[in-house]
């Protein structure tokens, strides 16, 4: 075929986190994409900080674990340090974490990286090149329509300014905050929009004094000068401040080196510090959430259906969830195993989680830097942000919710209940002499889990997933997989003649307690409707 009409099956715009991680779990999938960004390369200042949990349980699918954890630097080798205070030196108005950082072995089998955006940017991309995705930074979309069939889309190098046409059955529209695709779509947003203007200074100087556990260091200042945010690097000796102006005042350019020096040495509280500014850059926080997160065959992820500000790090997380989110449920639409129904639950489920998220930021923002701002409302939101993290629950057309569902948004997971649309609880397993999680065996297909007693749920299911071409993997507990903690079937709220079918993402599509006549067509029918092929009143 022509470089003039390219056929993709998957048009990505956008090269940040959500679109990076949406390419990559496609190629993991065997799916074809081509992804376009405008600016030359990934990014080059670390902006979002950190792996968390539920993202790593994600991406350590694709083998990525460790990599990300190599990335966290010499800076992390020991312990935490978060607080508010007038600068970093000075005593803290408050503490809000100090010392090592929490043990999660019992709530994941992942572990946290604290490595900066730059480098997940560029593990990310590597990692999708590898596998085949067809990634083109300093390339931009031109124009794009969608005329039900597909995406018919023209792309352009800016380098050689050459154009080509790409016909795709999908598109997604990673392009961020201020991307052209929700505007051209006519997708709305809500929220209280900008919050703030602010200028980010990367700089390197001697923190021994500031940080000797050489740990993760971050501090909300709020300063009689200003207000704003200081965090360390992954690289010794370098880190960042961010700081509100009021562009009514003055603007980033302002911000000359000399200023910076200043400014660095005043959020520190280190008066004569020698300070070499590497890089100062302009941007905006954000609170607000789109509309609308699909629109025809355009599905919109990451910060282009929702921005938040930098108070609890998770909206990088988010855009990276909405990748693999995406991902899964495109590729067994395009392999022929969903109905195409199947993509509108990304916003049924993403949504609320989109919501959930925004506001407990937002509510860290007025609480941790400026509780002066009584035009803002933090009281909408008492749920923490383990619960944010970990325990978001979906509900949609792909979920078979049970009865009576209490309609909360969020459940404790360090208290799981099993209940369909909560995330699978890790259970630590063995399978051939060594330890795994439930959550290890997350991959392209569903996984069903059957107890020890559930000899027709496993005999059952090849032939269900071969009748309805759903693609399932069928672990027996007690022999392909040995409970040695007895903890499966309290955990997932199942006897021994059990049941549960878990989703490509790690969540609970439907569960049986126990056993039930005709568990072949039982199968059957769970499966046409968790792929959407049939949408009727999702409970069982």
């Amino acid at each position: 075929m022509p470089e003039a009409d390219r056929r993709v099956p998957v048009l990505i715009v956008g090269g940040g986190l959500a679109g990076l991680t949406t390419a990559m779990l496609l190629a993991w999938r065997g799916i074809q994409s081509i992804l376009v960004e405008r600016h030359v390369d990934t990014a080059v200042h670390p902006r979002a900080r950190g792996v968390h949990l539920r993202s790593m349980e994600l991406l350590r699918v694709a083998g990525l674990e460790q990599e990300f954890l190599a990335a966290d630097g010499e800076a992390f080798d020991n312990g935490v340090t978060i607080a508010i205070g007038e600068s970093v030196m000075a005593p803290e108005f408050r503490t809000i974490a100090s010392g090592r950082p929490f043990d999660t072995s019992d709530l994941s089998p992942a572990t946290y990286s604290r490595a900066g955006q730059d480098r997940v940017e560029r593990i990310l991309r590597r990692r999708a090149a590898q596998l085949g995705a067809d990634i083109r930074f300093s390339t931009e979309l031109v124009s794009f329509g969608d005329d039900g069939n597909g995406i018919l889309a023209v792309i352009r190098d800016r380098r050689s300014q050459a154009l080509t046409r790409i016909r795709a059955d999908y598109m997604v529209a990673a392009d961020g905050h201020s991307g052209r695709i929700r505007a051209a779509l006519g997708i709305g947003t809500h929220g209280h929009g900008t919050l703030s203007h602010n200028v980010s200074i990367l700089f390197e100087t001697d923190l021994g004094q500031i940080n000797k556990s050489r740990g993760f260091t971050l501090y909300y200042l709020q300063n009689p000068k200003f207000t704003g945010m200081f965090v360390n690097t992954d690289v010794s000796n370098r880190a960042s401040i961010s700081l509100e102006y009021d562009p009514a005042k003055e603007s980033a350019a302002d911000y000359t080196v000399e200023r910076c020096v200043e400014l660095v040495r005043a959020a520190l509280g280190i008066e004569n510090a020698e300070v070499e500014v590497l890089s100062v850059n302009p941007w905006e926080a954000y609170s607000w959430v789109a509309d609308r997160f699909v629109k025809g065959r355009i599905l919109l992820i990451g910060d282009a259906v929702h921005t938040m500000p930098p108070t609890g790090g998770l909206g990088g997380q988010t855009a990276i969830q909405d990748g693999y989110d995406v991902a899964w449920k495109l590729a067994l639409v395009l392999n022929g195993h969903a109905d195409s129904a199947l993509l509108e639950t990304y916003e049924t489920e993403r949504k609320p989680v989109a919501e959930l998220t925004v506001t407990r930021q937002t509510a860290n923002y007025i609480e941790r830097m400026r509780p002066d701002r009584t035009d803002l409302d933090s009281s909408k939101i008492d749920v923490d942000i383990v619960h944010v993290a970990m325990g978001y629950r979906y509900r949609s057309p792909a979920i078979l919710l049970e009865e009576p569902d209490d309609g909360a948004l969020t459940e404790d997971p360090y208290q799981p209940t099993g209940r369909p649309g909560t995330r699978a609880p890790h259970v630590v397993l063995e399978r051939d002499g060594k330890a795994l999680s439930i959550l290890d065996l997350i991959g392209p297909a569903f996984l069903l889990l059957v107890g020890s007693d559930g000899d027709a749920w496993a005999k059952s299911a090849a032939q269900a997933s071969d009748k309805v071409h759903v693609p399932v993997v069928v672990y027996r507990i007690g022999q392909d997989l040995i409970d040695k903690g007895n903890q499966w079937t309290f955990r997932y709220g199942v006897s021994s003649s059990g049941c549960v079918l878990l989703r490509p993402d790690g969540y609970i599509a439907w569960r049986s307690r126990g056993p039930q006549n005709s568990p072949g067509a039982i199968l059957e029918d769970v499966l046409d409707r968790v792929t959407c092929r049939v949408i009727a009143q999702n409970t069982r």
